[in-house]
């Protein structure tokens, strides 16, 4: 974002600019430098991610122009076959608007993934509001070329993120509203798929009336449904839990959590799990066009709390756009990348479950940054052995993958029967799915998917004479997260075990092994895996319950897995 306001370069921002171009680097294998770049066009770039649209097997980049400078279209760059983009878009939409933010996933259950748009100011700028749409996936390799759905009321919708709200197995919209340089507050919103179609009005809207620039799901209690966040400007960041499990009472209209570092000024947040404890800490980055410092910060995730208050600030602010958790340097935790304007893309790394304070890596280039979205552009190291596995509770539908993002989900299997597509909601980006019903208690599920171990990076840039980015991955990853050993990458986060925790494995297959709980005297409790294991990764949920779906007493119990003829163990604490 955003307005003529912005085009002055600040001091802070100039000195950046010009001081040096040689970024500390740590071992993350990103090069600094661009491999490409698209030709500016005038585009005012701001949403932005991958997709394979044309279904061809390669990453095509998807933009949305306008933010609040222009009214323009959405387009594509589609990958060339080779890893190639190409400068200028090859397709685009027919329609222009103040394009913000967007988010891919199937609506309509057709099996193609589509487009979803916010529109942040209406075609007579800030006096008017924009709105809501969505493009549906022509299967031709574009979208409509007009919108199949806007939504019925205007409002000032500057992000849009699909979620399953109601845990039936497709995705909803959460809309982020409100319009701060104007002070025009709103209530955010959610529409709901009922059949594959978004309602026209929103069934839902928060009780508080405020200014969020961004909206994002994840299941932050780790209870198995999607909570809602919304990051707030000029009021505090606020999270409405999703009751659906236990007592099916969807979202809460009023937050159930709100941030005390206010007034805050969040451009945009993201979930991830920085300390390996199963639950998500939330990532935000703060713009200080309007006020505060413009510091990107970390709240840490205690057991399913958020702190109200950062644990963890960068060591320098200024006009924060963007957050996001991401295996920069592929060493098994989550760094952190970030973007401001007229700034370089900066990555600061996890060590020892906390991120370092200043950048380890920096771009080279100094650009407008709007977002930055992972993704294997050059299919350099596709990976069709992810599996995930989790037990039925009766009441739980979304199921976690062990990588964000993937590239397909390519079997969903319930006690062993596949799942029609149908039957389910995916969301690349996010690394997760959601089943239209809730297995049985102790049914096993299987998810079978696709990633990559050698990610990219892409950057949209909304000055109007730069075009977007692409940095390319250097590193030699191939063979990386496999060991000599079948066993030495057990893990098992959270631990202790309130809910659920999740064990996760990367390591060679054997033709015979075996994952199984024990509790102290010896016995075997539960049994998660019996049979052949194919090459890792894999996870398997774990709910604290025996065999025949009793929760399990407070106390000590013991993991063991056996790959072949080699074995290890971890303990594991029920509470």
């Amino acid at each position: 974002m955003r307005t003529i306001r912005n085009r002055l370069f600040s001091l802070s921002a100039l000195l950046l600019f010009y001081l040096g171009t040689s970024a500390a680097r740590a071992d993350i294998p990103l090069d600094p430098n661009p491999v490409w770049e698209s030709t500016p066009l005038g585009h005012v770039a701001t949403g932005g991610g991958w997709l394979d649209v044309d279904g061809d097997g390669w990453l095509d980049l998807v933009a949305a122009n306008g933010n609040d400078i222009s009214r323009q279209r959405v387009v594509i760059y589609h990958n060339q076959g080779n890893g190639a983009l190409p400068l200028t878009p090859t397709w685009s939409s027919s329609d222009v608007d103040y394009h913000g933010h967007l988010d891919l996933g199937d609506v309509n259950g057709d099996g193609f993934v589509d487009l979803a748009v916010g529109v942040y100011i209406g075609p007579a700028g800030f006096s008017e509001p924009g709105r809501a749409k969505l493009y549906l996936n022509d299967g031709a390799g574009g979208f409509s070329l007009t919108p199949d759905w806007v939504s019925g009321v205007d409002f000032y919708c500057f992000r849009v993120a699909l979620g399953d709200a109601d845990g039936d197995g497709d995705l909803d919209l959460a809309c982020a509203a409100g319009e701060s340089y104007t002070l025009r507050p709103e209530r955010f919103k959610i529409f709901f798929n009922e059949n594959g179609s978004l309602e026209s009005m929103p069934s839902w809207e928060s009780q508080e009336i405020g200014y969020a620039l961004d909206a994002n799901w994840s299941d932050v209690d780790l209870d198995g449904d999607q909570d809602l966040l919304f990051c707030g400007e000029r009021g505090p960041n606020r999270l409405y839990r999703n009751e659906q499990v236990g007592t099916g009472g969807g979202i809460s209209t009023s937050a159930t959590w709100q941030s005390s570092d206010t007034p805050g000024y969040a451009n945009t947040g993201s979930f991830g799990d920085w300390n390996s404890d199963g639950y998500p800490e939330l990532a935000i980055a703060d713009n200080d066009q309007i006020g505060g410092a413009g510091y990107f910060k970390v709240y840490e995730n205690l057991a399913g709390i958020l702190t109200t208050a950062p644990v963890w600030y960068s060591n320098n602010g200024g006009y924060g756009s963007h957050v996001s958790w991401g295996d920069a340097d592929f060493d098994g935790d989550l760094d952190l990348v970030a973007g401001r304007w007229w700034n370089r893309v900066r990555i600061y790394e996890n060590v020892g479950g906390t991120l370092t304070t200043m950048a380890t890596w920096r771009s080279e280039t100094s650009s407008v940054i709007e977002n930055v979205f992972w993704g294997d552009v050059d299919n350099a190291d596709l990976r069709a052995g992810g599996v995930s596995t989790a037990s039925g509770d009766g009441a739980r539908t979304y199921v976690k993958l062990g990588h964000t993002p993937v590239r397909s989900v390519n079997e969903v299997l319930v006690n062993g029967s596949a799942l029609p597509p149908t039957d389910f909601a995916v969301h690349l980006g996010g690394g997760w799915i959601s089943l239209a019903s809730p297995p049985a208690m102790g049914v096993p599920i299987e998810v079978r998917y696709t990633y990559s171990a050698s990610l990219d990076l892409g950057v949209t840039n909304w000055d109007d004479n730069r075009g977007n980015y692409l940095f390319l991955y250097q590193g030699d990853a191939v063979d990386a997260p496999v060991l000599a050993s079948g066993v030495k990458r057990l893990r098992v986060r959270p631990n202790p075990v309130r809910t659920s925790t999740v064990f996760t494995w990367d390591g060679r297959g054997a033709p015979d092994a075996q994952l199984a709980i024990y509790d102290v005297a010896g016995r075997a409790v539960r049994t998660l895996h019996e049979g052949p294991l194919s090459e890792g990764p894999h996870t398997w949920e774990w709910q604290a319950r025996s065999e025949s779906g009793v929760r399990l007493a407070s106390g000590v119990y013991f993991a063991r897995l056996r790959v072949g003829t080699e074995s290890t163990s971890l303990k594991v604490i029920v509470r």
